[in-house]
């Protein structure tokens, strides 16, 4: 009978110990960077941070893309995300717009951007060590990698709301034939 009460309680602390040891590690995962894992081609994603302004913030940016310059307001931003975008050779981020502005500094590779109101579709290259910034707010784009290394960004984007992602779907607007 006592080496059977032995083995209850040591069936016990190794249940007790088990959970606490699934409960560490399940804390643990939470706390990594979300990744987004893709099999279909298009670009990886690491979110590394993101947080909401402790004030609120209004942002003003001036800037040239392709040619047209450009002045985004942002009244109290919401939240900024950043994050490790990369793409592989012969990948790209297909048609898309973000909430706000967005602040690219390219870590490596050359990825050429298309804009979405250009009927001639010719791409603006940025490679390693250029920075742009993207206006967001409805500007639809899509980013290539037509080399043949892999390219990774950093992104920095301003105004998510909360609970969103950095990325708002957008269409093809048929003038870039191939993609």
């Amino acid at each position: 009978m006592l080496r059977s009460a032995t083995l209850r309680n040591m069936l016990r602390l190794a249940i007790v110990v088990g959970v606490a040891a699934a409960l560490a590690v399940a804390g643990w995962a939470l706390t990594l960077p979300s990744v987004v894992h893709a099999d279909h081609g298009l670009p990886h994603g690491t979110i590394l941070a993101r947080g909401a302004f402790a004030e609120a913030t209004d942002i003003k940016i001036k800037s040239t893309l392709g040619g047209v310059s450009r002045v985004m307001n942002v009244k109290d931003s919401a939240e900024v995300i950043v994050q490790q975008v990369t793409i592989a050779p012969g990948a790209q981020t297909g048609w898309h717009s973000h909430h706000g502005p967005v602040v690219v500094v390219v870590q490596a590779g050359a990825m050429t951007l298309y804009q979405h109101d250009d009927p001639s579709c010719i791409g603006e290259t940025f490679s390693t060590g250029d920075v742009f910034v993207d206006p967001g707010q409805g500007n639809v784009h899509n980013a290539r990698n037509e080399g043949s290394a892999g390219v990774v960004l950093y992104a920095t984007y301003f105004d998510v709301p909360p609970g969103a992602g950095p990325a708002i779907p957008g269409t093809n607007p048929g003038t870039c034939t191939g993609f």
